[in-house]
């Protein structure tokens, strides 16, 4: 006759630095099986433990989580028993300095009710942050990932967008996951770059999309940009023509304000197409924010002649 799991309501153990940056976090729920009976009698307990909810830790900070089952105790009477036990669940966090830990109790029963006991629950500081851990200025934006790399060489795509993106996150951040609720990915219009001979017939083509995932945010704090890049539509090289696309990240910058910053960055696209004469280059320049939106900037964009010159109409 077992009856649930029954659930607690939820607890979590969180360390920050005296800057505020979360260093660990845990969250979790008691859960328990109940009203097991012995021929009727009784009403116990099994499979009392833990569901996780969150396991975080900032780089290299550790966390390290210990259950412990005590104190098994009949809540009820001899003629009517109900089976108890207390699950403690300990959260210990530390980097270079001292282990800190935090401890939580609760007593869980067969008639399904459970008793919080002595819980220490909730965002603690820490005395001293990291030496190892950089201060985080949230006004101050700066770029990670890659600065420029190949999406088309020689004709062959080499875009790989796990690796080949950029982002604009506050000074002192070194991974965008280090960041919370990220939106998107957003994405543009579409933009091409097409090349044609004086009889219009096409040699080179290259389509794409801007994108980028944002609103990622520092304890609440600002809006950032991470895998800021590009999708391909189309690449297209007639026989011995060469088209080759390289994508630059710059000038990572906070568009809002020292108390509510929206990181920006410039994502660069330079279209090339040769054949047997020499190499024509286009270029075309967006600017994506954090706050989900984007400029065009310079933008070289549409249907050339291969000789460089103005864009044609077709």
């Amino acid at each position: 006759n077992w009856k649930g799991p029954a659930q607690s309501d939820s607890y979590y153990v969180e360390f920050k630095n005296g800057l505020g940056t979360k260093l660990t976090k845990f969250a979790w729920q008691f859960v328990w099986k109940y009203g097991g009976d012995m021929n009727g009698v009784g009403k116990y307990v099994t499979q009392a433990g833990i569901d996780i909810d969150t396991a975080y830790a900032y780089l290299s900070e550790h966390l390290d989580v210990e259950v412990k089952s005590l104190k098994p105790v009949n809540y009820g009477t001899s003629a009517a028993p109900v089976g108890g036990v207390d699950v403690q669940v300990s959260v210990s966090s530390h980097g270079l300095f001292e282990k800190t830990t935090k401890v939580c109790t609760m007593t869980v029963k067969g008639d399904g009710t459970s008793a919080l006991g002595t819980c220490e629950h909730g965002s603690f500081g820490v005395s001293k942050p990291s030496n190892d851990l950089p201060a985080i200025d949230p006004s101050t934006v700066v770029e990670i990932g890659k600065e420029i790399y190949q999406a088309i060489e020689d004709n062959q795509p080499t875009l790989n967008t796990t690796i080949d993106w950029a982002g604009a996150v506050p000074k002192g951040v070194t991974e965008w996951t280090q960041l919370e609720n990220w939106q998107g990915p957003a994405q543009t219009d579409g933009y091409y770059v097409e090349f044609k001979n004086f009889l219009g017939k096409k040699l080179t083509k290259f389509a794409w999309r801007f994108v980028w995932k944002y609103g990622g945010d520092m304890n609440g704090v600002g809006k950032y940009v991470t895998q800021a890049g590009i999708d391909i539509d189309t690449a297209y090289a007639y026989l011995s023509e060469h088209l080759d696309v390289e994508v630059k990240s710059l000038k990572p910058v906070n568009y809002g304000t020292s108390a509510a910053p929206i990181g920006g960055v410039d994502v660069q696209v330079s279209v090339s197409s040769h054949g047997l004469f020499e190499k024509t280059t286009k270029v075309c320049t967006m600017t994506v924010k954090g706050d989900g939106t984007s400029a065009l900037g310079t933008c070289e964009s549409g249907t050339f002649g291969h000789d460089g010159g103005e864009a044609v109409v077709v």
